[in-house]
């Protein structure tokens, strides 16, 4: 008898400046033998989402890519706003909370990289180097930290769009990837997959959507050279015909293990 599960599959492409979200179902079946294989649920590609809190259609650099900018308040250390939001704010020439108010953390990816581990001592390193010094100083966090920040809105975001585009047929299972710079360390590749766990379970509990199987084994980091978000999806779903073995799919389950993450 073959036994089979729905998944929610959740991708992230996480650039520089913007980061941009897929999702899609996909029914996994386990044969005779034991292996299992995927197959997309729908005949249609997977979702990009678009409608991301203050994007509009007029927006120049495309409703999908969201901007990756944090502006925090100093004072309170609370995120005031985030991605199109924090653009707005940016460009608005008198806005209600003055600049001297709050602290704009852009391109926060490259923060979580430790300056100090650098090869070579450039502008751009000294200026990453102070900028986490002032993140440490004023809202006594880490770039890990305010990465969670903005996952866990992000992730909340595509969740409840996910939950409004399924409704009632919302899978049992969810996975999350998250395609990072493969020159990146195994220890940046842990920590971000465990932190892609935690604001995961935070946005699927904001949905009602506790009931739902997720744990840090349901998340991959991808390298995004070999694929970015779209290729990995495209690959994980092949073709609606076309089942593909789990097994050619790279997790880190085992670095996570190992590392003491889980």
């Amino acid at each position: 008898s073959k036994m089979s599960q729905g998944t929610l599959l959740v991708a992230l492409g996480l650039g520089t400046a913007t980061t941009t979200a897929r999702f899609t179902r996909v029914r996994d079946t386990h044969d005779a033998g034991g292996r299992v294989h995927r197959q997309t649920m729908s005949s249609r590609a997977p979702i990009e989402m678009k409608n991301w809190p203050g994007g509009h259609k007029g927006d120049t650099i495309g409703k999908s890519c969201l901007l990756t900018d944090l502006i925090y308040e100093r004072v309170t250390g609370d995120l005031l706003f985030w991605g199109f939001e924090a653009q707005r704010y940016l460009d608005d020439p008198a806005p209600e909370i003055s600049l001297d108010r709050v602290l704009v953390v852009q391109h926060i990816k490259l923060l979580l990289n430790d300056p100090d581990k650098a090869k070579t001592q450039s502008a751009a390193i000294t200026r990453y180097r102070k900028l986490r010094e002032e993140i440490h100083g004023v809202l006594k966090k880490t770039p890990f930290g305010l990465f969670g920040d903005f996952l866990d809105v992000v992730l909340r975001e595509v969740i409840g769009t996910a939950k409004l585009y399924y409704h009632t047929s919302i899978p049992s299972h969810v996975e999350l990837a998250l395609a990072f710079p493969s020159g990146w360390s195994d220890s940046i590749h842990r920590k971000v997959a465990a932190i892609g766990t935690i604001s995961m379970g935070k946005a699927l509990a904001a949905n009602q959507l506790e009931n739902i199987a997720f744990a840090i084994e349901n998340v991959y980091t991808v390298s995004e050279t070999l694929c970015g978000v779209k290729e990995w999806l495209t690959a994980t779903m092949d073709d609606a015909e076309e089942s593909i073995d789990l097994e050619l799919q790279s997790t880190n389950v085992d670095e996570l293990s190992a590392s003491g993450w889980m």
